[in-house]
């Protein structure tokens, strides 16, 4: 007979491996970010990274011969691979999510600290050194109103997924680099009762329109989550028809919400290559999910705490954490 644990191990072995990265970044001069972050951070890390990795200089990446092997590409444009089944895709996932606190402070001052969270799927968590001297780059053309500028000091990543434990892997005083292995993110035993706590706004739709909380249900949830692992496992590594919502969905009705407490949080943000101001509201807030299919659900539930659920997931949306309830 296979154990809890076992089956629990197996299944997100299936899932690709992936890297956690925590840079920390010194402000060179006063930064002026924006209310959320996030939006920032993605277009100051795709312009330098586009500026230090394109090797023809071509105005789009159209056309171009290096798209399935350059970085910048892959992470910001990422290119449907060939060979893999797209159908039913109205987008390709990107391999990378920003990890956005939104409690940290939006003005520093020179000499202060920040922190960014960036998170790689697949074989692109080789390429981390690109990102660093992107963001080196970047940091001497500045960020916020003003146009801030900042260095990165130092990166760490995490040495077990999930277990906030944070090892040092480069270090701008001597400017090496340790490369450490991407891990597969394998979950602790199933509790009983969760609570899922919405770090920053979760954007799904159901019948073409976005829900709000008074229309909330689980399934919305667990259906976009199962169908972002599933699209994730089949680009960058994994068995796909573990995250299958077709199948999954027969467990929907062996969970309950004992509590909900959700609100909706707008949010703006200025797209730069729209050139228009944009609404990027979601639902922020909690839930307790109990019921004796939580087990069943668990690791899609685990997985997704890195790689965020729901639209705009690569600058930061969609971030939730679960805990014990």
């Amino acid at each position: 007979m296979v154990s809890k644990d076992h089956k629990e191990r197996d299944v997100v072995a299936r899932f690709p491996d992936l890297a956690r990265f925590r840079f920390t970044l010194e402000a060179l001069d006063p930064i002026q970010l924006p209310e959320y972050a996030g939006s920032a951070w993605r277009g100051l890390l795709g312009h330098g990274l586009r500026r230090t990795a394109c090797v023809t200089g071509q105005p789009t990446c159209t056309g171009c011969l290096l798209t399935p092997s350059c970085v910048y590409s892959v992470l910001f444009e990422t290119p449907p691979p060939p060979g893999k089944d797209l159908a039913g895709f109205t987008a390709v996932p990107h391999p990378l999510v920003l990890d956005i606190d939104p409690r940290a402070p939006a003005h520093h001052e020179a000499g202060d600290r920040i922190e960014l969270g960036i998170t790689l799927f697949g074989p692109i968590t080789t390429q981390s050194p690109y990102l660093i001297h992107a963001l080196g780059s970047a940091g001497q053309r500045g960020i916020g109103r003003g146009r801030g500028r900042f260095r990165v000091d130092t990166v760490r990543q995490e040495n077990g997924i999930g277990t906030d434990r944070w090892e040092l892997v480069y270090d701008a005083n001597n400017g090496t680099y340790h490369q450490r292995p991407a891990l597969s993110p394998i979950p602790p035993p199933a509790p009983s009762r969760t609570r899922l706590h919405l770090h920053t706004p979760l954007r799904i739709k159901r019948d073409g329109r976005l829900v709000v909380p008074e229309r909330f249900a689980l399934a919305d949830l667990l259906r976009h989550l199962y169908n972002r692992l599933q699209r994730l496992v089949l680009l960058y590594g994994g068995r796909p028809e573990t995250f299958d919502w077709t199948s999954a969905s027969a467990f929907a009705g062996g969970l309950r919400l004992d509590a909900t407490n959700l609100i909706w949080h707008d949010w703006t943000r200025y797209s730069s290559r729209q050139r228009t101001l944009m609404q990027l509201g979601g639902l922020m807030g909690e839930l307790v999910i109990t019921g004796p299919a939580l087990s069943e659900i668990w690791p899609a539930l685990w997985a997704g705490q890195w790689t965020h659920v729901g639209k705009g997931t690569s600058f930061g949306l969609g971030a939730y954490r679960l805990e014990e309830a």
